[in-house]
């Protein structure tokens, strides 16, 4: 299997590891869970071997352990340049340091846009520009075998939250309406379990979920 999953825990976001001769990441957690993330990774590939990180988006519990990674690793981070500011910005990073209860500094990124793809030598995931649960939101789509890594956009059985800064119900219906017209198979989502085989069936379900199937 191409994507390896290291399930959350606590606040932290699942974490994707994308495999082949040049691995990345996608999301990082929060940090809080360093150990476990690093072994965890270790069972799939030489850590030393990655080298970058794609960021669905900004939220803390997605993004706080990418400093740490950088500093361990010296990979590179990389985010939609429409949540950039959430990391970059220090008054949107303390705002998340409050909500979470986690104290960080903020850390560079480099930014990319809708369209782009990354390659891990063994398989193409090209970005799509999801906006509902951030403007900057994102997803991951293979469309040689139809894995899509979703982020917050779409989970197994409902969707993220649209009440958060640069959130909105309007654009996330919008999305989940763009998802639903791929060919996609496995769904790894930021939170929760992962749906092998009925990816479709769950982004049906989410537009049900936010009354608009």
């Amino acid at each position: 299997m191409s994507v390896q999953w290291l399930p959350g825990m606590g606040f932290d976001s699942n974490i994707f590891l994308v495999t082949g001769d040049d691995p990345f990441l996608v999301d990082t957690g929060t940090g809080l869970n360093m150990s476990r993330v690093f072994n965890g990774l270790s069972k799939f590939v030489k850590i030393n071997k990655i080298r970058r990180i794609v960021l669905t988006h900004g939220h803390m519990d997605h993004v706080g352990g990418a400093a740490g990674l950088k500093e361990k690793l010296s990979v590179e981070i990389l985010i939609h340049e429409l949540d950039a500011p959430m990391i970059s910005d220090i008054d949107n990073w303390r705002a998340q340091e409050e909500m979470f209860g986690i104290e960080m500094e903020p850390f560079e990124v480099e930014t990319f846009a809708e369209g782009v793809v990354f390659s891990s030598g063994e398989n193409d995931f090209r970005v799509i520009h999801t906006p509902g649960h951030s403007s900057g939101s994102v997803c991951l789509f293979d469309d040689l075998n139809g894995s899509l890594i979703s982020g917050d956009t779409v989970f197994s059985g409902s969707v993220g939250r649209w009440d958060l800064f640069t959130g909105s119900y309007g654009d996330l219906v919008g999305s989940i309406k763009k998802l639903a017209k791929l060919d996609a198979v496995d769904l790894y989502p930021g939170h929760g379990p992962c749906s092998y085989g009925d990816a479709g069936g769950q982004i049906v379900g989410a537009l049900r979920y936010l009354g608009d199937a």
